[in-house]
């Protein structure tokens, strides 16, 4: 499939659904495409994929509204790198790497807070919200030292999120990054939203099988049929390729109800349900209504791991009678995902031994899976 021109607006991604409905198709690639299993299991590739990918492209790190105040934090570990995301006193987001300059321990391990200093365990340097060091106990008696501050990290906040190079050296172009993503991602209104604190942290194997069921629009009506499924119109999706990022458009089995109404009057959260990949390992999920699920994935320690975090967002404050929804909400998708998504793509990892290096098969009516494992290949060959 050719790359499609943007249109920003969710309401031409509604009626290419009603089209794809009609017509009783979804959007196609050109042709079918293979990868070889061993892919999934080869120890190099794996290690290409971290240095060459995580460790050098841009990741979405944060939403802007995970850290709304001056001092909020976010950290957590990527790729082996320990990352501290924080909202400096000046209003500007800053990414560190979360280790202190004395000796290298973390500094903090929560995963999310807020702090107008960071002050290591094991000696008390302290260190604040913009990264600058601020407490060295007995200095004179230390000795000099030309530290002056954390490792920073290139870090962007655009549109409601907030992207980081895990390469200190590193410099990026988030325009050119993202392409026409950004629009879209900027239609969400992703600094409108609110944090559900609570999150849900899932095994899942090879971060790739894990991607791929974030990009696959032909399994909802399948796996999910008695779930998440149960209100789709199965392959009948649309797909926008940006790049490596990917916008999947899931038709609802009430998308007709927009034939006959002017746009004004559709109900788009009804209709239809959004996915944007942002490459390599975040899915947003929804986004387009009143609620939005982050999901991030984490690769390693080694190629047959990775983790999954969900991540649940709303669009008034989470307190009172919707802490209970957004608890409720976070266990059925925990539920949906582990015993559906994950059982199965075990089950794959599981098998990917016996396959050896025959093909994994990608349809036509797969282009986001496509799209993945061709950039994957063009970067790490």
């Amino acid at each position: 499939m050719a790359e499609t021109q943007l249109n920003t607006s969710f309401h031409d991604v509604c009626r290419r659904l009603l089209e794809n409905v009609e017509r009783k198709s979804p959007d196609l690639a050109d042709g079918v495409m293979t990868v070889a299993a061993d892919q999934y299991r080869d120890s190099g590739q794996w290690r290409r994929e971290m240095e060459r990918i995580f460790l050098k492209m841009p990741l979405l790190s944060a939403l802007s509204c995970d850290l709304p105040d001056a001092g909020d934090f976010m950290s957590y570990v990527m790729a082996g790198r320990p990352l501290l995301i924080v909202r400096g006193d000046d209003g500007q987001v800053r990414s560190f790497l979360n280790i202190c300059r004395h000796r290298g321990a973390r500094l903090t391990d929560e995963p999310c807070g807020n702090a107008s200093r960071f002050v290591c365990p094991y000696h008390s340097w302290a260190y604040d919200s913009r990264g600058q060091l601020i407490g060295l106990p007995d200095r004179q008696i230390f000795g000099e030292t030309s530290i002056d501050g954390l490792i920073p990290l290139p870090t962007i906040e655009r549109s409601g999120a907030v992207f980081t190079s895990l390469d200190p050296q590193a410099a990026f172009d988030l325009d050119e990054w993202l392409g026409d993503m950004a629009a879209s991602l900027k239609a969400l209104r992703l600094n409108e939203l609110f944090a559900y604190r609570k999150t849900t942290t899932l095994a899942s194997p090879n971060w790739k099988l894990a991607a791929d069921g974030y990009l696959d629009g032909y399994h909802i009506g399948y796996l999910h049929k008695n779930s998440i499924g149960a209100k789709a119109i199965t392959n009948r999706n649309t797909y926008d390729l940006f790049g490596p990022h990917v916008r999947i458009g899931f038709a609802n089995k009430r998308t007709h109800e927009i034939e006959n109404l002017p746009p004004e009057r559709w109900d788009l959260a009804a209709c239809m349900s959004l996915v944007h990949f942002v490459f390599p390992n975040v899915s947003i999920s929804g986004g387009h209504g009143d609620t939005l699920m982050l999901s991030r994935l984490f690769p390693g320690p080694s190629v047959a791991e990775s983790t999954t975090v969900q991540y649940q967002y709303f669009r008034t404050p989470v307190e009172g009678a919707l802490l209970e929804e957004a608890e409720a909400k976070r266990v059925a998708y925990e539920e949906v995902v582990r015993d559906e998504d994950c059982a199965t793509i075990f089950g794959i990892e599981e098998a990917l031994p016996a396959m050896d290096s025959s093909p994994i098969v990608f349809g036509r009516n797969e282009p986001g899976n496509q799209r993945l494992h061709e950039y994957i290949a063009q970067v790490t060959s």
